[in-house]
């Protein structure tokens, strides 16, 4: 069969990198309106409960607190306006802004903390929230508020997006470049397979098996590993009790209300007694809301019933933990495995709690020797194993007695 010989000019040629120069283009014109994705009310209800509760009443947001209302705050100020407003209330009265020293003045001139730290996409996120507030919903598997999804984000397609357009213009790129290459050449241009053949014949046929395969086999892998992983679990509780302001703001220690944690296995859950001790003389909350929960300790105190707390931090079975170990022995502090607690709002859980993340922290976790009288026994075996360059070559100054070195890693240790 007669080979069939296609011209190709330059300017031809030329369209090809000018294409890939436009994806450039409008690659950097996407991503650079990345703050609209990252301006959500999600992310603006998480901040508000954090930061602003305290002075401001939440959603529907119609009664003042300490500070104003902020129903229809955008039809009232601007965004720019806002943004300077929430980030540093001073220095927006000290501009003379009339409207910032009017509200000061209004509330009894109580000065608003500065949020130097929030981004322009923070404080978007919270107006946000205010102009559409997130209600939650009923059940026990509600998402927490600062729930970062695991999953790869829109952006992540489109980047892929993006590539593959890239890899595509350039392959053509390559292939105009050698069908020039063989006309300069004087050799026959063999003829093109028109992409709906390529598309059914036997070499894309098994690229699509093994995508696929490649495809199940990950997502098997991947839900097997999260087998039985709760991380960022957040039940909705009796009562909205907010850590952030008893153990936060309050500064109530853990052991007061979980007295359990360094005398025994479990934690323990405090009774209503143990919140009344507090709440007979605190009977009213910073908002009617707060009020509310505070009569439902009240009225469990009164029926003589407990509280139908929710258990968040489930370990399988077959895994044997011990609290007291832990906070006494190993001088393992709460956040460790339950996080920022003093920062919830809502408690949820803040680590997987799987074998590998304890794993790794028994082999990054060095061993309390001094003044802990539970390694008094031991006395001089640090040294004495540093000592002994045969198990430990190298540099002795620089051993770490972790507890994976005390045998922390042992399968009996949590399974006998």
């Amino acid at each position: 069969m007669r080979s069939v010989v296609h011209r190709l000019s330059f300017p031809r040629l030329h369209q090809f990198y000018s294409r890939i120069v436009l994806v450039f283009i409008f690659s950097t014109i996407i991503f650079s309106v990345k703050s609209f994705a990252d301006a959500n009310p999600a992310n603006g209800k998480k901040l508000f409960k954090q930061y602003c509760t305290q002075c401001h009443k939440d959603a529907p947001f119609d009664k003042a607190l300490v500070g104003p209302p902020l129903a229809d705050i955008q039809k009232k100020q601007s965004e720019e306006w806002l943004i300077q407003w929430i980030r540093n209330n001073a220095a927006l009265r000290g501009t003379g802004d009339k409207a910032a020293l009017a509200i000061w003045n209004e509330y009894h001139k109580t000065d608003m903390p500065q949020f130097a730290s929030f981004t322009d996409d923070d404080i978007k996120s919270i107006l946000g929230y205010i102009a559409n507030p997130i209600v939650d919903g009923g059940g026990n598997n509600k998402q927490p508020l600062n729930h970062v999804p695991e999953g790869p984000s829109v952006w992540l397609y489109l980047v892929v997006i993006a590539l593959i357009v890239i890899i595509i213009m350039l392959l053509r790129a390559n292939k105009a470049l050698k069908r020039m290459s063989l006309e300069r050449a004087g050799q026959p241009i063999p003829e093109e397979v028109p992409w709906t053949k390529r598309l059914r014949s036997t070499k894309a046929i098994f690229l699509y098996a093994l995508i696929l395969v490649f495809l199940l086999g990950w997502t098997m892998t991947d839900s097997a590993i999260r087998l039985g992983h709760s991380k960022n679990y957040q039940p909705v509780q009796p009562i909205a009790f907010s850590h952030k302001l008893h153990a936060g703001i309050n500064q109530i220690n853990c052991l007061y209300c979980h007295a359990g944690a360094e005398k025994s296995k479990t934690a323990g859950i405090p009774p209503v007694s143990t919140c009344m001790n507090c709440h007979k003389g605190v009977q009213a909350g910073q908002s009617d809301a707060g009020t509310a929960e505070i009569q439902k300790i009240y009225a469990a105190y009164n029926n003589n019933k407990p509280l139908q707390w929710i258990k968040i931090h489930n370990l399988p079975d077959h895994v044997y933990f011990n609290h007291s170990q832990h906070v006494v022995v190993g001088k393992v502090a709460c956040q460790t495995c339950h996080g920022p607690v003093q920062e919830m709002n809502q408690v949820y859980q803040f680590a997987s709690l799987s074998m590998g993340w304890c794993i790794n922290c028994h082999r990054q976790t060095e061993v309390q020797f001094s003044k802990n009288g539970f390694y008094s026994m031991y006395a001089g075996l640090q040294e004495q194993l540093k000592k002994d360059s045969v198990l430990y070559p190298g540099d002795s100054t620089k051993l770490k007695m972790t507890e994976a070195r005390m045998g922390g890693t042992e399968c009996q240790r949590c399974h006998y």
